[in-house]
């Protein structure tokens, strides 16, 4: 077993359970052990799917404070994107440009690649719609909020993950 690819699972087990506390309607002895042999299940299952030698991100203290970071940032990207769409949805006029746009995907990584399509998704707004190589199709609300992807804070956030050696 390659040292990153271990280091790789032991941060998707940890994830996966910090997940699974998130979602749980309560937390107990119980749940925290069966929220663990669901999260090891998953990974043992994805193992050779997921952690190639060139995905394996190390598992470092630097590495952990740039997933915090990124964490955090995205959050803060839903929470505002929230209040746009509502401002968008309630105002009288509905200011929409509905559209697609094609952005450049500067990650070399296929995790982080599917991690950055599926934040671009999970903030409102966008929606990603397929990925090639090193583009990103987006459908957006507004055709301004897809450009702005391009050297977002995300963006920015998903290359320091990467950058992580």
């Amino acid at each position: 077993m390659n040292i990153n690819k271990r280091n790789g699972s032991i941060l998707l087990i940890i994830l996966l359970l910090v997940f699974w506390m998130i979602i749980a309607s309560s937390i107990s002895w119980i749940e925290l052990v069966f929220g663990f042999f669901a999260s090891l299940m998953i990974v043992l299952y994805s193992y050779d799917m997921v952690f190639t030698v060139d995905d394996a991100t190390p598992l470092k203290p630097k590495t952990l404070k740039a997933l915090f970071v990124l964490v955090l940032t995205l959050l803060w990207e839903i929470f505002v994107a929230n209040f746009h769409v509502a401002k968008i949805v309630l105002s009288r006029k509905m200011p929409i440009d509905p559209g697609f746009a094609t952005i450049r995907n500067p990650l070399k990584k296929d995790l982080n690649k599917a991690l950055y399509g599926n934040a671009i998704t999970m903030t409102p707004g966008t929606l990603t719609v397929d990925m090639k190589d090193d583009v990103i199709i987006v459908h957006g609300l507004e055709m301004h909020l897809i450009h702005n992807i391009e050297g977002s804070r995300l963006e920015k956030v998903f290359m320091n993950l990467e950058d992580q050696k």
